[in-house]
């Protein structure tokens, strides 16, 4: 049986009526084609079954089509569900993506930002949870970068953020309205820490919130956990029921603790939401589907992955870092069971 032809640009030129470096130009997705052209063209890549040779064109370029998005640790539902958001934005824009998971080491977050100068990916999106505020001098440089999350801030590179204090601060108002005075807050920072994390953002927002409300703050409703798993609020609940704790209201600085909170409630006899409202954050696909569904914060995971992915392509096909600017995406409280809407 005769070997079937490799489709070549000419091939695709000719049949769509182009010159070749008119196709180059649409496989680049370079700018200024017109709109008729690049469906001709489409058309053409279409009927012919042409497959681009991506190894000769990444050769040719010097460029991989690769992203790494390094995070802290794959096993955090939160991290895994935005990594798969990154990869869907990327291959949008005709990128892969390598995902590392730096499992909680502050060393192997550095390593991943050494191995940028070995060029095995195009750009970096790197959320860190261990480096330090001085780390960030090590992120100098000309590689493309986009830097996720709370623990670096004043970095030479895009920056795109969690509305944390914003988030909080409508679910502790959400929670207000529906007549909660005393909202525990499972996961809080312990008193005196400043460092910059989840944690104390979050905390400050409902501390805004009660302040706005002239509701009077209760140190002792500030449960600071070890962890930030289920374990950790089921744990929580258990002792606060224990110690007589008394709170009409959890607010779960995450979804997992959440989901330790109403089970705990749930074995004390405690019914969510008649007795106590919980409120999470994070919005994990799996707090639609627990029993009671859980009221949480949208951190608006899809949003900061394009963000991301845009910014950092954006920048390697300009040929340079962008300047240093921070993007806060949008977060939206989104209400179910476990503490309904307020109207």
């Amino acid at each position: 049986m005769p070997r079937k032809a490799t489709v070549t640009m000419a091939d695709v030129a000719r049949k769509a009526g182009v010159s070749v470096a008119s196709v180059s130009n649409y496989l680049n997705n370079r700018p200024y084609m017109s709109e008729s052209m690049r469906a001709r063209i489409a058309s053409a890549i279409d009927s012919l079954g042409y497959q681009i040779n991506l190894s000769a064109r990444n050769l040719r370029s010097g460029q991989t089509h690769l992203l790494k998005f390094v995070i802290p640790d794959l096993r955090q539902i939160y991290f895994a569900e935005l990594a798969e958001d990154v990869l869907a934005a990327a291959h949008q824009r005709g990128y892969g993506v390598i995902v590392e998971s730096t499992s909680n080491s502050r060393e192997r977050e550095l390593e991943a930002v050494r191995s940028m100068g070995q060029r095995a990916v195009d750009g970096l999106i790197l959320s860190p949870l261990m480096m330090q505020p001085a780390d960030a001098e090590l992120l100098r440089g000309d590689y493309p970068l986009v830097v996720l999350g709370e623990r670096l801030f004043d970095v030479p590179a895009p920056h795109v953020l969690i509305a944390n204090r914003s988030g909080v601060r409508e679910a502790t108002e959400h929670l207000l309205r529906a007549g909660c005075r005393r909202i525990a807050v499972v996961g809080a920072a312990a008193r005196g820490n400043t460092e910059l994390s989840s944690r104390t953002i979050r905390t400050q927002g409902y501390r805004d919130a009660l302040r706005e409300a002239g509701v009077d703050f209760d140190p002792a409703l500030m449960i600071v956990t070890e962890g930030w798993g289920s374990l950790d609020g089921l744990t929580a609940a258990r002792r606060m029921i224990d110690d007589g704790l008394p709170f009409d209201a959890v607010l779960a600085l995450n979804d997992l603790m959440a989901w330790g909170v109403m089970r705990g409630l749930r074995d004390n006899g405690i019914r969510v939401p008649e007795d106590v409202r919980v409120v999470g954050f994070d919005d994990l696909d799996e707090s639609a589907y627990v029993s009671p569904s859980l009221t949480a914060v949208d951190p608006n995971r899809t949003e900061i992955a394009r963000l991301a992915v845009e910014s950092v392509v954006e920048q390697i096909e300009s040929g340079r870092r962008a300047p240093a600017q921070t993007v806060e995406a949008p977060a939206r409280l989104v209400c179910r069971e476990s503490s309904p809407a307020v109207e």
